[in-house]
């Protein structure tokens, strides 16, 4: 219900402009149109000027967008105004220059085909037809005029056509196909033997620890933590507060009484002799004399499903002996459901023709048709009225919590009493996690903006799931403080320890890798170490048995010439892993269709980057220093 507002103002079509507008960058040219004051440019390219209001409004669709991907709060160490703003005018100065190109080589889209492009949108249109109003009134709610979302449809598509043009016309020279074939089909023979750490082997004195925790103080800190006071109202509070009379609801169930009607079911079966559509009065006669034969046979006693089984030519239902299942209105042909619902249970009905030919029906077992009564609905209709009026409610609240909170931003308890809400506390929490409310990340962004946290006034409105509003101030603060050496001597001393396995792993390794390259044997190094050699044989580039990160690496080592070649690299964990490639085989048989496709594609996509790079670098951009645009 809360989130509709918000659907309103970022619906589909925000995202159809986001879209429109991100060939080949996702903010280029927006509301460009308009015009500019007199303060100094932001960027002047070529001649041309990017205004400190061009910016701002790419700023804030910037912003907007990462607050999207990021699920609504943008990271704190992504939320750098200084660094997002150089990142939104990059991607101006770069929509610019590409810009002034296109215009320049005459790159256009006819009135013609902008009409036709805009017709088919089918966003806007209505019953499958374009429809001006709807046209004018979606820019409208978007803040955009129809001038200005065409100027930016014809931006886009010269972008489009430029694009096209050199993707489209982008090649790979036989020899580099050849080469991309060889180079992909190729496997490598290799061995593998790796040297773990050793837990806990390496022994740290009390002197190391102590010099470990003066020299990283920074690692051991308890992190800043509040605990805040909040206000919470929530559609179910207005809807529990909410009184409804026995009038009201029997208003509802009358006004309401068709839709608590149930479906009548007929379990149904026939028998089917089919008619082509042009078949002729005698043929018709002739089924009929057919059907009414079997009708005799059934009047006679003999079994309906019998019948069915052995005359029925409904290959759907013949072999189940015509049973239909249970059928509800609207199920069959008008003729074939007039009939059915005109029997009583038991009954055969006479020959019914429809346009699949002559029938016979049984009605079985008849089942549903009533209405529900007033006390079955009673509790779904309170729930009803409820929510509705709880909805048309909550929001004057939510409005007069908001001006309450705001005029006596000192403290909530002028906003508790008047709308008689109970004050809470939360839990300590950090800005990274917490518990109860502040699980929820717009809670602990609030908690720790500067106007809650070193101001100490009342947060804004903030909207959590389930139809629930919170406001909150601080409670108690406590700062980022020191760790004692005595709560951390343990997890330096692990950490060390490690440190001084990994390091010394890594000098063992280097040291084996310098042997094997003097003439040593990968399986005297293997025997020293006491751990088993992996036997790769040949292997491919996406060989699954092996981790990718590896096959990198073996594939990245020089061919042997009459010999072997030596790798050896350390990893995260502290390992050491030694690499043997004893041979390479190439392969030059044609590649697999879709690794060519996905080549090209590449390569093409590499053409069009290495244009828009080279007209970067050739245009005249002088840019103002950030942080005398603010």
């Amino acid at each position: 219900m809360l989130q509709a507002i918000r659907d309103k103002a970022t619906g589909w079509l925000l995202y159809l402009i986001i879209i429109l507008i991100s060939v080949p960058f996702a903010l280029w040219g927006v509301n460009s149109y308009l015009g500019g004051g007199q303060a100094l440019p932001a960027a002047t390219i070529n001649g041309e000027d990017i205004s400190p209001r061009d910016l701002d409004i790419a700023y804030a669709s910037y912003r907007q967008q990462l607050a999207q991907i990021f699920g609504g709060v943008i990271p704190d160490n992504f939320d750098n105004e200084s660094m997002l703003k150089d990142q939104a005018l990059t991607q101006l100065i770069e929509a610019a220059v590409l810009r002034i190109y296109i215009r320049q080589r005459g790159y256009r889209i006819s009135d013609d085909e902008l009409n036709r492009l805009i017709r088919s949108m089918d966003v806007f249109k209505s019953n499958g037809a374009f429809d001006t109003s709807i046209y004018e009134a979606q820019l409208r709610s978007q803040g955009y005029s129809p001038v200005g979302f065409e100027q930016e449809l014809r931006r886009t598509q010269a972008t489009e056509q430029l694009q096209t043009g050199i993707i489209a016309t982008a090649f790979i020279l036989p020899q580099s196909q050849s080469q991309f074939a060889s180079l992909s089909n190729q496997t490598r023979k290799f061995r593998l033997l790796t040297r773990p750490v050793s837990a806990g082997s390496s022994n740290v004195s009390a002197a190391e620890i102590d010099d470990y925790y003066q020299a990283q103080a920074n690692l051991f800190m308890n992190a800043e933590q509040i605990k805040v006071d909040f206000l919470e109202l929530s559609l179910e509070q207005v809807k529990s507060s909410i009184d409804i009379s026995e009038d009201l609801l029997l208003d509802r169930y009358q006004n309401r009484k068709d839709s608590f009607t149930l479906p009548e079911y007929r379990e149904t079966s026939h028998i089917l002799l089919t008619l082509d559509e042009d078949a002729s009065q005698q043929e018709s006669d002739r089924v009929r004399d057919s059907i009414l034969e079997i009708k005799q046979k059934i009047n006679r006693g003999a079994d309906f499903a019998a019948l069915a089984r052995e005359f029925s030519q409904d290959p759907g239902s013949a072999a189940d002996g015509g049973s239909l299942g249970e059928i509800e209105p609207g199920m069959m042909v008008q003729a074939f459901e007039t009939a059915l619902y005109a029997m009583k249970s038991g009954e055969v009905s006479d020959p019914v023709k429809t346009s699949f030919g002559w029938h016979l029906i049984e009605l079985g077992r008849i089942s549903g048709g009533g209405t529900k009564s007033f006390s079955d609905v009673r509790i779904d209709l309170e729930d009803d009225i409820r929510t509705e009026l709880a909805e048309s409610q909550i929001f004057d609240m939510v409005d007069n919590l908001s001006n309450l909170a705001y005029e006596q931003s000192d403290s909530l308890r002028p906003a508790a009493e008047q709308l008689e809400l109970r004050i809470q506390t939360s839990d300590w929490f950090e800005r990274g996690t917490g518990s109860g409310i502040a699980a929820e990340a717009g809670v602990r962004k609030q908690a720790f903006s500067n106007d809650v946290l070193r101001q100490g006034l009342n947060s804004e409105a903030i909207e959590l799931a389930d139809n629930r509003i919170i406001f909150l101030r601080l409670n108690q603060h406590r700062p980022v403080s020191q760790k004692s050496l005595e709560r951390v001597r343990d997890e330096i001393e692990r950490r060390l320890s490690q440190q001084k396995g990994r390091e010394e792993n890594i000098e063992t390794g280097q040291l084996a890798l310098q042997n094997l390259k003097s003439g040593n044997s990968l399986n005297a190094i293997a025997d020293d170490w006491g751990f088993q050699i992996i036997d790769g044989d040949f292997v491919s580039r996406d060989s699954p048995e092996f981790n990718p990160e590896l096959l990198k690496r073996v594939f990245a080592m020089s061919k042997p010439a009459g010999g072997l070649v030596f790798e050896g690299f350390s990893h995260a964990n502290g390992g050491y892993s030694l690499i043997e490639l004893s041979a390479v085989l190439s392969n030059d048989s044609s590649p697999d269709s879709g690794l060519v496709e996905t080549f090209s594609a590449e390569s093409a996509n590499l053409e069009y980057q290495s244009v828009i790079k080279t007209l970067i670098n050739r245009a005249e951009v002088v840019k103002a220093p950030i942080e005398g645009l603010r």
